[in-house]
Order: C-alpha cells, then structure tokens, then sequence
C-alpha cells in the first residue's frame, strides 16, 4: 500500500513506552523549509533525491542532538520547547532524555520556500491523510501542536472537543483526534517556540495535560 508520509517522523528510542514523561508524546511542528526549489516536492517518485528528503525531519533532529555541529538559530527553537517539557533549564544528557522519549512530525508534506512560511489551504488538507497514518501507526497519547497557526488548519475529521485547560486565569482548548481502532489521543496547541514562548508558562500548560491523560 502507498504511503502518504513524504517527511518519515523522528521516533525517539524510548517513545514507545513513554520514555522520561511515561506518556507517548507526539511534538507536532507545521513544516519544513527549503530553498532547493524542486517545483514536486513531496511528490517525485523514487529517485535518490526524494529518499534523502524524506529523512529531513530525521535529519534536524540528529543535528540539534550532535554535540559536535555547530549551534544555528533555528536550534532556540527546540531549547526552549524542551525546557516546557520539563519545567527547568536542560543540558546536553537532559535534552538526550527528552527527546528519546518523544516523537517529532512536521504536518505538511511540502517544504516552504521560507521560515515561518504558511502553506496553501490545499496543502493542509492534503497532509491530512498523512497525519492519520502517522497517528494511527504510532499512536501517540497526547499531541502537542507547535502554534495556533497548525492548529486552525488541521483536519475537522476524527475529531472530538475537550475540556479546557486553565493555567493562570487563561483557558486552552483541548480536544481529541481519534485512531482507527477506536482510541484516541489527546491534543493540545501552544504558541510556536520559535517566536515569543515563555517556557516555563507552557511548562504548566504541558504538566496538566500529562496529569489528564
């Protein structure tokens, strides 16, 4: 059967057991950016090319866990999403454990052409069919999404509303999507960690929706 995964998810070695939180935790990033200008991307067979792309989440998330690579801008943002997952300061062997225990996805299946880029309306839906096979492959417990951005794109389908979560007076939706075999995972939306994310909020936000599941 055809897959409609184009970018393969990052699986941490210790996601399936819930590693350092206990919980499966799926991190959800909208997308990918990239200036090689390929007018198919997501879409160009088998060719050599194609198979090295589909390894590019992959790929990020080995680089920002190399200690020998050089520290890039776009690093901050997984630092500062990370310190929300545990509440505090993280050092090399902390961050190791954090994203052991995790799995990372970005939800569109074209790179953009630029950082902070939107995708098409066509895009987003597109993704969906990828995004339900990713879910229901893996089946996280809880889904965190990265900005509200994504999450006012994603797909309406499998669907079900939850509970708000109340942190310091400020009430964040919550809602489930549900697998095919019936289950569910809960899903939750914090502000994008490469802009203004003050972690240590988000930290109580992330601590509560683990308490709830």
């Amino acid at each position: 059967m055809n897959s409609n995964i184009f970018f393969l998810p990052f699986i941490g070695r210790y996601y399936a057991n819930g590693g350092l939180f206990g919980k499966r935790i799926m991190i959800l990033g909208e997308s990918h950016y990239c200036d090689g200008g390929c007018y198919d991307c997501g879409n160009c067979g088998n060719c050599r090319l194609c198979r090295q792309c589909a390894k590019f989440t992959q790929n990020v998330l080995r680089d920002f866990l190399d200690e020998r690579k050089e520290r890039q801008n776009w690093m901050r943002t997984f630092v500062k999403f990370e310190r929300s997952l545990v509440g505090k300061m993280t050092d090399w062997a902390l961050r190791r454990k954090i994203w052991d225990s995790v799995m990372f996805y970005n939800y569109l299946q074209v790179a953009m052409t630029g950082p902070r880029k939107a995708g098409t309306s066509a895009q987003y839906k597109q993704a969906a069919n990828a995004f339900f096979e990713v879910i229901d492959k893996y089946e996280p417990e809880c889904i965190i999404v990265w900005g509200k951005r994504l999450w006012n794109n994603m797909p309406n389908e499998r669907w079900q509303d939850g509970d708000d979560i109340v942190v310091d007076g400020n009430h964040i939706a919550t809602g489930y999507y549900l697998f095919s075999n019936g289950k569910r995972a809960k899903v939750v939306a914090v502000y994008h960690p490469s802009g203004g994310y003050s972690w240590s909020y988000w930290h109580k936000v992330i601590k509560r929706l683990l308490a709830s599941i």
